[in-house]
């Protein structure tokens, strides 16, 4: 199931332009080999890569027809009415769309949260938390919208894909990941690609296709070797937890399995089908 595994340890940190803590490791089967990728940057060998150097690099991962896994640990979707309630947008595509539209627009990701908040819809109250506003609730008991994601309540250690204070900002991973998703639909839908986003588009993955999933790395095994990782760069051993922990998987056969999820009772949205909620929040693959 799949030739191809690539795991990206993303960033939202700066600007499109800017190199950042942007990590990439791939599994190619025709190779039998695991490395991590440096950027394709110049005629050195350079650990930062910028997110458009990412793009230009992942559209021609993408072109191979050979089926890849591409996992990348931001968060897929957002919890469930942030399309109407924050972006007026209708869905998940269509949600997706505003969030690339407004960060093309503020320029970082940081900017487009900032713009966000200060909306005058949610006088004051936006649903984005820095640490001055760390404990303001109004956004979520007012609009209905909820601050974890079902997922987030699973996952141990989980964070909100509101958060943007000090430690784990994996808000601005979202911001600008969604960007991206909705870069790549967008060559899709000019017919350039071929691929499928889990779960949102499909549930059930045969791996006939490139699949492109949500990651956490919290919940991968540490391998017992980081292979060629440098010692230093937590980065690039995180990207090597996934494309380990998915490896084993694949090895093992019971890759596809990861693709299930288990109905859950908990952080349910009433009158909303437990598969439509997913299908719109997104999902950490192997959550099961």
């Amino acid at each position: 199931m799949f030739d191809r595994i690539i795991s990206v340890d993303w960033s939202g940190a700066g600007s499109e332009t800017e190199g950042v803590d942007l990590r990439i490791a791939v599994f190619d089967s025709a190779r039998s080999q695991s490395i991590i990728v440096d950027r394709p940057y110049q005629k050195r060998t350079v650990a930062s890569w910028s997110r458009r150097a990412f793009r230009a690099w992942i559209l021609e991962q993408l072109r191979d027809r050979r089926p890849a896994l591409l996992a990348m640990d931001f968060g897929f979707g957002l919890p469930w009415g942030s399309d109407k309630s924050v972006f007026g947008a209708t869905g998940w595509r269509d949600m997706i769309r505003k969030v690339a539209e407004m960060y093309e627009a503020s320029g970082t990701a940081r900017a487009t949260a900032q713009a966000i908040n200060a909306d005058e819809r949610f006088g004051g109250h936006g649903p984005y938390r820095f640490d001055g506003n760390r404990n303001d609730f109004r956004f979520y008991t007012d609009n209905g919208v909820a601050y974890y994601r079902l997922t987030e309540l699973i996952a141990p250690q989980g964070i909100s894909q509101w958060y943007l204070g000090s430690g784990g900002t994996v808000g601005f991973h979202t911001i600008s990941g969604l960007a991206a998703i909705n870069y790549l639909v967008k060559e899709r839908e000019v017919g350039r690609l071929d691929f499928e986003v889990w779960p949102h588009e499909n549930l059930a993955p045969d791996g006939t296709r490139h699949v492109l999933v949500e990651s956490y790395p919290a919940l991968c095994a540490c391998p017992g070797q980081y292979g060629p990782c440098r010692e230093s760069d937590q980065n690039q051993r995180d990207a090597w937890k996934v494309l380990h922990e998915l490896l084993k998987h694949r090895n093992q056969g019971t890759l596809g399995g990861l693709f299930q999820i288990k109905e859950q009772p908990f952080g349910r949205i009433a009158g909303v089908e437990f598969k439509k909620q997913v299908q719109f929040e997104g999902f950490i693959l192997g959550m099961n």
